[in-house]
């Protein structure tokens, strides 16, 4: 039984995430690029290939939300203490993805709220991610979900039009250890 939790002239979303698999890279590769057509003024070609993104399947961290089309929406999750130059109790996420025909019905929303509910689960005590300082647009959004600037770090792409670098954003998180200190300290 598949339920939806929205549904367009484009098809219905399924109510489920899953991680990616590695059949999935072509289409994940894909529904990246498109996504992220919208930096062509300042970026020459495609965001990834297949190839970089079946490394990042073979690293487990790709969420996915299905569309009756295929994927519909994706995200790159990475939980607490696996990121370099991150704080061990800090998660990262990025590639956030929907198709275009599919954007604005809450999908992205939805993925950053399971990323967050994945990172808490481990212990995060804060979320982070990295935005191109050209998407004044996506700093926008990600500040409407509780996220703010935190710092900058180098853009390195081999075809860029315009010069740019990342924004790193982050928000605070509660993790779920620390909702049940009881039940915490009694496991221990």
């Amino acid at each position: 039984m598949n339920t939806s939790i929205a549904t367009s002239s484009a098809g219905a979303i399924a109510t489920s995430v899953r991680r990616a698999q590695p059949s999935d890279a072509d289409a994940l590769s894909d529904l990246v690029n498109r996504a992220y057509a919208i930096e062509a003024p300042f970026l020459e070609g495609n965001r990834t290939t297949s190839a970089e993104i079946a490394e990042l399947i073979k690293a487990g961290g790709f969420l996915v939300l299905e569309h009756s089309d295929g994927i519909g929406a994706a995200v790159w999750f990475e939980p607490p203490g696996k990121r370099a130059g991150l704080p061990a109790r800090t998660a990262y996420f990025g590639l956030l993805s929907v198709r275009p025909e599919l954007q604005g019905m809450g999908l992205g929303r939805r993925l950053v709220q399971v990323a967050e509910a994945m990172a808490e689960a481990a212990g995060a005590t804060s979320m982070t991610l990295r935005i191109l300082s050209l998407r004044e647009e996506l700093s926008r959004w990600y500040k409407s979900l509780g996220y703010r600037e935190v710092g900058t770090a180098p853009f390195r792409h081999e075809q860029l039009k315009q010069p740019c670098h990342f924004v790193e954003m982050a928000r605070p998180l509660t993790p779920a250890t620390a909702s049940y200190p009881a039940a915490a300290a009694g496991a221990a």
